[in-house]
């Protein structure tokens, strides 16, 4: 690649500062500042060419970026035209640089290999040229020599002078481009946020516009010092200190006050004397004048705070001692001193570095991780560069990292605020590596030393991770402790809250429909002025009762009535199950008796918990039907995670993650125990009633005593004792002699004495029973409590609606019957499950097999209630003139219609919206059948081969039992096992009883009749039946089954008979058949076995061949009707037999 060396005929000074003469340092300064510009010369690498403009200049700065070129550059100068000096090396960096003298004008620089006025070649790897002071070359070369001398006098150390040009103030870029650049940071002006969870910065954001005009007008304070210019504020809220940027102008030396053109340090080393043009030296002390002056730093909790820590954070000692002159006078002065000069004091520091602007969660400690981003650095020069800060309790030296990580030293401060002011000040600075390179910076800033730049963070006291990191260190301890914590934690905190909110839920605390007085204000205040604001339309729908099915009541619901009073009146033992098709009002008959019992009662729905599709979701559903609470199911995957990563660290899961089952049963052993303290609460309240009801019977008898002597004369008050005294001789007393009846005022009708009623006052007074032979005729009187039957009122209810009504996760039906089976063992709970189908009984058989269970089965309304359901509900629905309700009269067709949907709540209701939306009841009852037809269609024969494949049961099974079902209301269970298709199994029954399309009843604990699944399935099989294109499809396939399976039978005829054929041959020699007659004739009308077994099998191979006969014939017969019906074509009359 090849660059041109840039630069003007006329040079310019680097950004518009003018020297008229430089020494090399400083050029060396300004040109590596200044890197970019025009002033700058860039050569390039790839051709090893220069192109250098014929420009003069006085001398040159090179910049090698290769190693060993020295030689190669000093060969490019003519001898004695030129001088080459090494300026500095960098040998991480692998580069030199170095200071070219020429002494005559730049453009003879190098040999010309072209003709004048072309550009000259150099040959060079990789050099850059920097213009240094851009002064035209002398007249002559003793004015060169002159000028030469003068600057030789300039390098010594001891006369180290800078001259500067003046700058042209009339030129607004030149002044602009002059302006030097620096920041100073105020700390604790906001609250250190130490937390994602501190408060304390949001709240400071109330004060943040005033905290942010009393720092301007502290800063406004140094207007008009080195044309001070403040150009912007940066909050760093994090931190709670704010940068302000400002720019100035930098005076010439000689423009400066005395004092600052040099400072002393004859009392302490510390008291280095910063450079007197630095922002440091300029600023800092004005700006601390300026905040005393307003009072002091402005703070987020106000200035009296400020001046607080501002008077307790100043550092009385800068290292830990004071320094003495000869006269052991401690040193006093009134300015800045030692380290403060040049890092600053209090809360105003300068910022050396270039502060780093993040919001990463990195939150401020009091240790600082100091990374090297060069060579380490020594601990003396970190502790001279972070000691101004505050004080530094200890400093980690650096440890060994891994390769291309930076090393790095812990610095640890006694103080958060320190810490974070020497991060926001420090950070990016570049900074000499020992000690001895520091001093010499600090008396020549221009010398070439190694420097390390800083990249600061804060680092997270070790304390704080103790213990994380010891179970990250100690697995197998760690895992198994945390597990029992947790699991203690648990049991300990948890279990007795979600027992408490059980509890309350079972027994009704917080239900506030349960008070008397909510009650009250609801009907007679709330639901009038509810209704009159709304209307009649938007009024609360009631639920619907068991008596809408008709006024009229079942008996069955009677029974199932009395029967469930009975059970829950013993002591539980078994399950109360109540099944029944929906819409038979099983769940209004279970709601009505507990009602009726008061007793408490928890009722679970379990259609909504077996509605979770994760396991998290079946462990929230089922706390919420319980009010088990608090529950994190959230932890469930955390749990895996942690078994996940256990296993992989200690070879074994550290049992975290726990089944679902087994956390279902742990909930519902919460459950258990609540169940148990509602018992316990109960028989308490029982028995402190029974023990008021006492006592009042007590005091009322005490009463009575006392009445019955007032009215025979005989009472007396012991309270006259108190004036008359109770001697003989006393007037008012009654002396020492108890009283009688003979004392009596008047006779009695009939003698009786009183005594008996003393007797029993001053029993119950010492809480005794009477005396035995006094009581003979109150012993009626005396309660006879029934413990047994005091204890069984006092058991909870649990009722498990729509139990095995779906498929759930996990083997939740199994858990949830076992729970109830342990409830009745203990005799903890009546259960009463209610259900629809047999799969409720059959997982509640396999949870309590010793014991039969206490069977209630709903049935659907007969005729005669659904028609007086469905004309109440249709006479309700029309008015006549006067506004009373129409009594709706039903037609002989429309009873008949009716009469197809059988007693099914669901369609009743059904037919009732269809006929209020318009339309007759014959075409409602129609369009119900033919809804049910299609769903039925689809369900028992599927939409397809494929479908009806996947079906656990064959098309021949669902036909068979459509055809029989649509001639006949039931069919005998036994009897349809014995003969094809079902032959053999009840698989299939099972299945289609799963699926609706059938209902199993049972008697007796057994299976005994099969139903359709609803009442209108009936006129649905009929309809099926009545289609002529299905049912010839189905009845075929049904026929192709039959002859499948007569042919598989005749086969296996065919074998047995060609065994018996092969063994009567063998048996010759026993003379067992005649050879002159067939093998078969020779022993046809004998009593062998064998003959009898030949015998049999014919005839069932004759008979299944008649059923192929039969079915083919049949078949063909089927076939005829998908062809267009013609003149004479008459019926199938063929019928495949069973």
């Amino acid at each position: 690649m090849l660059a041109t060396i840039r630069a003007d005929p006329t040079p310019k000074a680097p950004r518009g500062v003018s020297l008229a003469r430089s020494r090399h340092p400083r050029a060396y300064q300004l040109a590596q500042r200044y890197d970019v510009g025009p002033e700058t010369l860039e050569i390039g690498t790839a051709s090893g060419v220069i192109q250098v403009a014929p420009v003069d200049f006085s001398f040159f700065f090179l910049y090698i970026t290769t190693s060993s070129l020295r030689q190669n550059v000093s060969a490019m100068i003519p001898r004695g035209r030129g001088s080459l000096s090494l300026m500095r090396r960098q040998p991480l960096m692998g580069s030199a640089s170095f200071l070219l003298r020429p002494q005559f004008p730049a453009a003879s620089l190098v040999r010309p290999t072209v003709a004048t006025g072309s550009p000259l070649r150099l040959v060079a790897p990789s050099i850059r040229f920097y213009a240094d002071d851009a002064q035209p070359p002398p007249k002559d070369e003793d004015a060169a020599k002159k000028e030469d001398s003068e600057a030789a006098k300039q390098e010594k150390p001891e006369e180290k002078k800078v001259e500067e040009e003046e700058l042209d103030a009339s030129d607004p870029e030149a002044v602009e481009a002059a302006r030097q650049h620096a920041s100073f940071y105020i700390s604790n002006v906001l609250p250190i946020k130490l937390s994602g969870f501190d408060i304390r910065p949001k709240l400071a954001e109330i004060r943040e516009q005033t905290i942010m005009e009393q720092l301007n007008q502290i800063v406004g304070g140094l207007k008009g010092r080195h044309a001070f210019r403040l150009e912007s504020y940066e909050i760093a809220r994090k931190d709670g200190g704010v940068f302000f940027h400002f720019t100035y102008l930098k005076p010439k030396l000689t423009q400066l006050p005395r004092k600052h053109q040099g400072w002393t340090h004859e009392h302490a080393p510390e008291d280095e004397a910063p450079e007197p043009t630095s922002p440091a030296a300029l600023f800092l002390p004005p700006l601390l004048e300026s905040a005393q002056k307003h009072g002091g730093w402005p703070s987020w909790l106000g200035k009296w705070w400020s001046n607080f820590t501002d008077r307790h954070n100043t550092p009385k000692t800068e290292s830990g001692h004071e320094y003495y002159r000869g006269g052991a006078v401690p040193v006093r002065e009134p300015e800045l001193r030692g380290w403060q000069r040049d890092a600053g004091a209090g809360r105003a520091w300068v910022v050396k570095g270039r502060q780093w602007t993040e919001d990463l969660s990195r939150y401020p400690s009091s240790q600082l991780k100091v990374e090297f981003a060069g060579p380490d650095v020594g601990q003396e020069v970190l502790y001279s560069l972070f000691r101004p800060y505050g004080r530094i309790i200890e400093i980690v030296p650096p440890s060994p990292v891994p390769a291309g990580a930076l090393r790095y030293s812990i610095l640890k401060f006694s103080r958060i605020s320190t810490a974070v002011a020497a991060s926001n000040c420090l950070h990016s600075y570049s900074t000499p590596t020992s000690q001895i390179d520091y001093d010499l910076v600090k008396k020549q800033p221009d010398q070439d030393v190694t420097r390390s730049t800083l990249k600061i963070c804060y680092e997270q006291p070790l304390k704080g991770h103790y213990f994380r990191d010891w179970v990250r260190d100690h697995p197998k301890i760690a895992i198994p402790i945390l597990a029992f914590l947790l699991g203690g934690l648990s049991y300990s905190f948890f279990d007795p809250i979600r027992s408490f909110f059980v509890r309350n839920d079972i027994e009704g605390t917080w239900d506030l429909e349960k008070y008397q007085t909510v009650k009250f204000v609801r009907d007679n205040i709330w639901l009038p002025v509810y209704n009159t604001l709304t209307g009649q339309r938007n009024r609360p729908q009631r639920k619907r009762n068991v008596d809408d099915l008709g006024r009229a009541s079942w008996q069955d619901r009677m029974e199932a009535e009395a029967n469930i009073e009975k059970w829950i009146r013993e002591f539980p033992s078994t399950f109360i199950v109540v099944t029944g098709p929906p819409g038979s009002g099983k769940h209004e008959l279970v709601h009505r008796m507990i009602e009726g019992s008061h007793r408490p009662s928890l009722e679970i729905d379990c259609a909504e918990v077996a509605k979770a599709k994760t396991d998290g979701d079946l462990v929230k559903n089922l706390a919420a039907q319980t009010s088990y609470w608090p529950v994190f199911s959230f932890l469930q995957s955390m749990n895996g995670l942690i078994d996940l990563a256990a296993q992989g660290l200690i070879g074994q899961k550290a049992g975290f993650s726990t089944p679902i089952d087994e956390q279902l049963r742990n909930m519902l052993d919460v459950v258990t125990t609540a169940l148990k303290g509602v018992t316990q609460d109960e028989q308490e309240d029982r028995l402190e009633a029974a023990r008021h009801a006492e006592r009042e019977k007590k005091t009322h008898f005490m009463h009575e005593a006392a009445r019955e002597s007032i009215n025979n004369g005989t009472y007396h008050d012991g309270r006259l004792d108190c004036i008359a005294g109770n001697g003989v001789m006393s007037e008012l007393g009654f002396g020492q002699e108890p009283m009688t009846s003979k004392d009596a005022r008047a006779p009695k009708p009939k003698e009786e004495s009183t005594e008996h009623l003393v007797a029993r006052a001053q029993a119950a007074l010492a809480d005794k029973p009477p005396p035995a032979e006094q009581s003979e005729d109150t012993a009626d009187e005396a309660p006879v409590l029934d413990t047994n039957a005091e204890t069984i009122s006092t058991l909870p209810i649990v009722v498990l609606r729509n139990f095995s009504a779906k498929p759930a996760r996990g083997d939740l039906w199994k858990v949830l019957a076992e729970w109830g089976a342990g409830l009745l063992d203990n005799k903890i709970a009546h259960v009463i499950v209610v259900g629809e189908g047999s799969l409720t009984t059959k997982t509640l058989t396999h949870a309590l097999p010793s014991k039969p269970l206490n069977h209630v089965t709903l049935s659907d309304a007969d005729t005669y209630n659904s028609l007086e359901f469905v004309r109440e509900k249709l006479s309700s629905s029309e008015k006549d003139k006067d506004g009373n309700p129409k009594q709706y009269v039903l037609s002989e067709k429309e009873k008949d219609a009716i009469a197809k949907l059988g007693g099914r709540m669901v369609d009743l209701e059904l037919l009732v919206y269809k006929v209020r939306g318009g339309q007759s009841i014959t075409q409602a009852v129609a369009d119900i059948v033919l809804r049910n037809e299609v769903e039925l269609r689809k369900q028992a024969f599927g939409d397809d081969s494929e479908d009806a494949a996947s079906l656990p049961w064959s098309r021949a099974q669902a036909w068979k039992l459509v055809t029989e079902l649509a001639r006949a209301p039931e069919l005998s269970y036994e009897k349809l096992l014995q003969y094809y298709p079902f032959k053999g199994g009840d698989m299939a029954l099972k299945a289609m009883e799963e699926r609706d399309i059938v209902t199993i009843v049972y008697r007796d604990g057994r299976a005994y009749a099969v139903r359709p699944g609803k009442p209108v399935f009936r006129e649905a099989f009929r309809q099926l039946e009545a289609d002529s294109t299905f049912a010839a499809a189905s009845q075929i396939a049904y026929n192709n089954s039959v002859i499948s399976a007569a042919e598989a039978a005749i086969k296996g005829y065919e074998e047995e008979l060609n065994k018996l054929k092969a063994l009567i041959g063998e048996g010759d020699g026993l003379k067992l058949s005649d050879k002159s007659r067939g093998w078969l004739t020779s022993w046809w009308g004998e009593s062998s076995p064998i003959n009898q077994r030949a015998k049999y099998l014919l005839e069932q191979m004759d008979a299944s061949m008649k059923k192929i006969a039969a079915a083919n014939a049949d078949n063909a017969c089927q076939l005829e009707k998908f062809n267009p019906p013609t003149e004479g074509q008459g019926k199938c009359r063929t019928r495949l037999a069973s």
